[in-house]
């Protein structure tokens, strides 16, 4: 008799919690609508930040508590586990998304058999890309592959036509590397391309500015890195996941 009623009050509370986990995420996407009306969520679920769902739009991350009555915009960090929620879930995004860009559809220096990869989303005419780029053989030499993604910027006008110059040139990374060097607009070309694609790509990984270089596994190590500093940055990322891997 124990056993049965134990059994349906544990029906009734599952059901309940069913009901509430129901309720609270109508509550949440709700509360989403009225601060962003025009949001594009990648990700909606319980935190663990006890009380709070975490939303993912636009590469940003946002914190809604489960009534829909209050926002938290902005890191929120596991002290046991000295990790930012956010970035963890963002990595997560990043990883699966930029496994996503064929190989073909990005311009390519590595060497021969490279230790690391990063990807970067760049623009022919930003400073900071082509100072990268006039290091690129010192990247390789340290062992680190680069795999640029192009990504014309809004606030430089004429940058599509010189990306697309770059993609439909007869050969792309001299393209690149004389339009990175010289400072000169590559030759005018036009073709299809994968372009626009690219960028709508980028925009929901939260990129908004160039370079932005990221990891294989996700993470965002920021703009421009001088050579050394990258290779210490991959390395201290490695060590870091052996250690959790190892956990």
């Amino acid at each position: 008799m124990f056993k049965r009623w134990l059994c349906a009050a544990l029906l009734a509370l599952v059901g309940v919690h069913a009901v509430a986990a129901e309720d609270a995420e109508k509550s949440v996407r709700e509360a989403v609508k009225k601060v962003l009306p025009n949001a594009k969520i990648s990700s909606l679920a319980p935190s663990e930040l006890s009380g709070f769902y975490q939303v993912v739009s636009d590469g940003q991350v946002l914190y809604f508590s489960n009534d829909g009555k209050f926002l938290i915009h902005g890191s929120v960090f596991d002290i046991d586990a000295r990790q930012d929620l956010g970035e963890k879930t963002l990595a997560v995004l990043r990883k699966s998304t930029l496994s996503k860009i064929p190989r073909d559809k990005q311009l390519v220096f590595a060497p021969p058999n490279p230790k690391y990869t990063v990807t970067v989303f760049t623009d022919v005419d930003c400073p900071y890309c082509r100072e990268f780029h006039k290091q690129i053989a010192e990247y390789n030499k340290r062992g680190i592959a680069v795999n640029y993604v192009l990504f014309p910027l809004a606030m430089h006008p004429g940058a599509d036509k010189k990306a697309e110059s770059v993609w439909c040139a007869d050969d792309r990374n001299t393209a690149y590397t004389d339009a990175m060097t010289s400072g000169k607009a590559p030759a005018p070309k036009a073709c299809t391309n994968p372009i626009a694609d690219l960028t709508e790509i980028g925009k929901s990984m939260g990129v908004d500015g160039t370079p932005a270089v990221f990891t294989s596994e996700g993470d965002h190590i920021g703009g421009y890195v001088a050579p050394d500093q990258l290779a210490q940055r991959l390395e201290q990322l490695a060590q870091k996941a052996k250690t959790v891997t190892a956990k």
